[in-house]
Order: structure tokens, then C-alpha cells, then sequence
């Protein structure tokens, strides 16, 4: 194996070294989400169900104690498995003589409470493509405003739901894992193989010698022979029996090169085989990688970068704000009335609306900007190298444009208008403050009529 193959592997072995550490922020990330739900779930259960504080309780302190580790799902899953048959035993209880009249005296806060969040919540995870399915037939669920399903139930699937995409998330750190193990394992096998390479070269250049050094002594014992000689026949004998000496010296030299070129070719083609499978393993846990590297930064409704991207976009705006002391804007955009278009056209005629709205204002931004949605109907962008007074610029031709927009749904028109509220970052101000300042302006737009832009001044 010469030393450009080792260099090259090596380069491929740092280089899933990198992969692999990306992927354990992805994780991070979708163990932060996942704290943050269970923490939400927990509260509502509290809340509903005074009798379960206790376990929800427990539960609580066993994710306290986690700290920044993965939490440890075989110690939750106990706790959260009985909450569901109890929560289950409870309603069914409740709901056994008159469901009707005892569903209008239950607590219908708590009802929107968690149809509220846990639509919110399933849209900022993101989940592999196996299990899109599965949050699309759940979040069709808590849309309808006709299904009855228990609240307890709603739970448990949202739960098992993330708990299945943790252990998804689990199988593939897993598999890359043991892939960088496998290619750890292939380079040791590399160094040995050059250095049994090294060994072989010497005990060829030592055969050689050997060989060199013997039939120089014959060749020299024919010139002594030949020089001495008196007898014709006699010097044709020795020069005959050291002819045959020679030859069979090189015989041996070549049996022994022979059998050690068989050995040295065997060995690589078992390596070559090793590192063909090693590169498909590798090939398919890059793709796996990208696939889901792309879809933790991706909003599945909308198609557009989510929060977890503007958190990182965001960052290195800053970074390039405070190094170039250029202007930085942050705007954030709200759709007017939207729980009206629920209400009146349905969840559907909702999702609908996000999608061609983000759509629209990726379209419309400049290719400097970058707009993400931050959750429910708001929207998130961010405007480099543009003022206040430039940025409110580009904003308001974005609102009006998608103000003259004829959006339609099951050919009914559809008005659909957006409020914006915007800020520009002073020196050392953090993307939170400037955010704050920014839904200020936002709130200022709604109570100014709506469909309108508020600059946020310092």
C-alpha cells in the first residue's frame, strides 16, 4: 500500500470524524426538542390530572438529573407508560354514564391546550421520511375541530412518535459508529500491511544480495578454474556443476519471490475488497447524513429553512456584522386573521396558506436575505447590509405584493394579508434583543390595522 492511499484514506477518515460530529449537534438539537416536549407534556398531564403530580414529578427530576446526556428513555418510558393507563383509566371512568354531558363539563382549556401545542411542537422536529407519515396523520388529527380523541391518547402517539424517531436517530449514530470503527480497523490494517510491505522489501533486497553474492562466488570460481586449467574436460565439468549451482540459486530466488508475490497478492485484494465494502458503507452513511442533516434545518409544511437554520444563519450574520461593521435588519412577519382561515376553510385552507405564503417570500426576498418560518403563522428574515430605512424599503414591497396576491383555495378567494414589524441591530446586541424589539413593532402593526410594516427605533 504505497503512501498516497494511505494519505487518502486517512483524508477520508478525518473527514467522517467531521461527519460524525455533525451529527452529534443534530442529535443534540432533536434531544433538545425532545426535553422541551416532554417538559409541555408533563405540564399538561399536571394540570389535567392532579392525582398523576406526583409521577409527573418524578419524571421531571429523572430529566433534571440528565443534565446535558441524552435522557435516558428505559428509565422514563416506565413512568410515561403508566401516565398513559392511568390517564386511559381515568377518562374512561369519567366517560362512562353520560360521555356527552360529562365531555361539556370537562375542562376545555385543557383541550386546546394540548391540540395548540402539539401541532406546534411536531412541525419545529424534524423527522425522517419513514415517520413523515406518521406526524401527518397526527397532526390531521389535532386539526380537526370534529375528532374526539382522548387527550391521553393524542399524547402517547405524539410520545411514542418521538421516542421512535430518538431510537431512529440512536440506530444511525449507531451505524456510523460502528462504519468509523470498521475504517479505524482498515487503517491499522493498512500500517501493518505497509510495514509487512517494508519487511518484504528488505528480505527481497537480502534475498537479492544473497543471490548477487553467490553467483559472483561461482563466477569467480569459473574465472580461477578457467585460469588454472590444464585439462579441457575437467574445465568443462566444473564450469558445467557451476552453471547448474547458478541456476539452481536463481530457481530458489524466484520459488521464494513467487510464493511471497502470491501471499502480497492475496493480502491486497482482500484489503481492496475490505475498503470497496468500507466506501459503499461510507457513500450510503453520507447520504444518510446529508439526508438528514437537510431535513433538521428544513420546515416540512412550507418547504422553507426552519428555526433551527435561522438560529444558525443568524449567528453568522452577527459574526459578519461585527467583522465588516455593516447594518443588520431582523424582521419578523405575522399572517393577519389566520385563525379565521382555519375556522372558516379549515386546517387544510391553513396549510395551504403557509405554504404559498412562504413560498411567496422566499421568492420575493433578495438573494442576500433569508426568511424562515419561526412557527404557527410567523415568519422569520433576515436582511444583511440593509438599514432600517432600506429594509423597510424591501418589506413593504414584499407586503403589498403579497396584499395584491389572489390566493385561492377550492376556488374560493382566499385574502390573505401579512403585518411586519422590524428592527437593525445595535453593536453588541444579541439576536433575542433585537427579536424582542422586532415583535414589538410587530404587535404595533396589529393594533395599527394590520396588513402594515412598524419599524422598531431605538
Amino acid at each position: 500500500m504505497n503512501d498516497t492511499v494511505k494519505t487518502d484514506y486517512r483524508a477520508r477518515y478525518e473527514q467522517l470524524l467531521t461527519e460524525f460530529g455533525d451529527l452529534e449537534v443534530n442529535m443534540q438539537r432533536q434531544q433538545n426538542l425532545l426535553h422541551s416536549l416532554l417538559n409541555r407534556v408533563l405540564f399538561a398531564v399536571d394540570k389535567a390530572y392532579p392525582a398523576l403530580a406526583k409521577t409527573c414529578q418524578d419524571l421531571r427530576e429523572i430529566m433534571r438529573q440528565t443534565g446535558d446526556e441524552p435522557l435516558p428513555i428505559a428509565k422514563l418510558q416506565p413512568g410515561i407508560e403508566y401516565l398513559g393507563e392511568a390517564i386511559r383509566g381515568i377518562e374512561a371512568g369519567s366517560l362512562a354514564p353520560d360521555r356527552n354531558e360529562l365531555m361539556a363539563e370537562k375542562d376545555t382549556a385543557d383541550q386546546v391546550d394540548v391540540r395548540d401545542f402539539l401541532p406546534l411542537l411536531l412541525e419545529r422536529i424534524a423527522f425522517t421520511d419513514a415517520m413523515e407519515a406518521r406526524r401527518a396523520k397526527l397532526l390531521e388529527i389535532l386539526h380537526n375541530p370534529h375528532d374526539q380523541t382522548l387527550n391521553s391518547i393524542l399524547i402517547d402517539r405524539a410520545a411514542s412518535l418521538i421516542n421512535d424517531m430518538r431510537r431512529a436517530l440512536e440506530q444511525e449514530k449507531s451505524e456510523l459508529t460502528e462504519f468509523l470503527q470498521q475504517l479505524t480497523d482498515a487503517l491499522s490494517e493498512i500500517d501493518q500491511s505497509t510495514l509487512a510491505n517494508l519487511g518484504d522489501i528488505q528480505n527481497q533486497r537480502a534475498s537479492q544480495k544473497a543471490l548477487d553474492e553467490a553467483v559472483t562466488a561461482q563466477v569467480a570460481h569459473i574465472d580461477r578454474t578457467v585460469a588454472d586449467a590444464t585439462d579441457l574436460d575437467e574445465l568443462k565439468r566444473v564450469v558445467r556443476q557451476r552453471i547448474t549451482r547458478i541456476s539452481e540459486y536463481i530457481q530458489s530466488f524466484r520459488q521464494a519471490e513467487d510464493h511471497r508475490l502470491n501471499i502480497v497478492e492475496q493480502e491486497n485484494q482482500g484489503m481492496r475488497e475490505h475498503i470497496t465494502r468500507l466506501e459503499l458503507s461510507r457513500a450510503r452513511l453520507q447520504e444518510q447524513l446529508t439526508a438528514s442533516t437537510q431535513k433538521m434545518l428544513r420546515d416540512a409544511l412550507t418547504g422553507l429553512p426552519n428555526r433551527l437554520a435561522y438560529d444558525e444563519r443568524v449567528a453568522l450574520e452577527i459574526a459578519r456584522m461585527k467583522r465588516e461593521h455593516g447594518p443588520l435588519c431582523l424582521a419578523i412577519w405575522d399572517i393577519d386573521h389566520f385563525k379565521n382561515v382555519n375556522d372558516i376553510f379549515g386546517h387544510q385552507a391553513g396549510d395551504k396558506a403557509l405554504h404559498v405564503v412562504g413560498k411567496t417570500l422566499n421568492k420575493l426576498i433578495r438573494d442576500v436575505d433569508m426568511v424562515a418560518r419561526y412557527g404557527g403563522e410567523e415568519f422569520i428574515m433576515i436582511l444583511p447590509r440593509a438599514n432600517l430605512q432600506q429594509a423597510f424599503v424591501v418589506l413593504e414591497r414584499i407586503r403589498e405584493t403579497l396584499a395584491n396576491t389572489a390566493f385561492r383555495f377550492k376556488d374560493k378567494p382566499l385574502k390573505i394579508t401579512l403585518s411586519c414589524g422590524v428592527a437593525e441591530f445595535a453593536p453588541n446586541e444579541t439576536s433575542e434583543e433585537v427579536l424582542a424589539r422586532a415583535d414589538e413593532a410587530l404587535y404595533r402593526a396589529k393594533a395599527n390595522g394590520r396588513n402594515r410594516t412598524e419599524m422598531a427605533h431605538r
